[in-house]
């Protein structure tokens, strides 16, 4: 899957997984956890993506497996 560094960091500031864009962040805010994400190898699993997040944030609860299900699935409509 081939997704654009800038198309990944709309989808996680639309999931706003730890509410920061939602307090007025910028919405590039989670470009660091894009860029982790496009560093993993293969098609990002939940596990992965829910990783990232806790590591960023030292919260394994920070990006719950429901946001991280709706991030993959964007992640895989938008992919071009």
């Amino acid at each position: 899957m081939t997704i654009a560094r800038d198309e990944l960091i709309r989808i996680l500031a639309e999931a706003d997984p730890v509410g920061l864009v939602g307090n007025g962040a910028p919405k590039d805010e989670y470009a660091a956890e894009a860029d982790a994400i496009l560093g993993l190898q293969g098609v990002p699993t939940l596990t992965e993506i829910t990783g990232v997040f806790a590591v960023s944030f030292s919260d394994p609860g920070a990006c719950p497996r429901e946001t991280a299900r709706w991030i993959a699935h964007e992640m895989e409509r938008r992919a071009g």
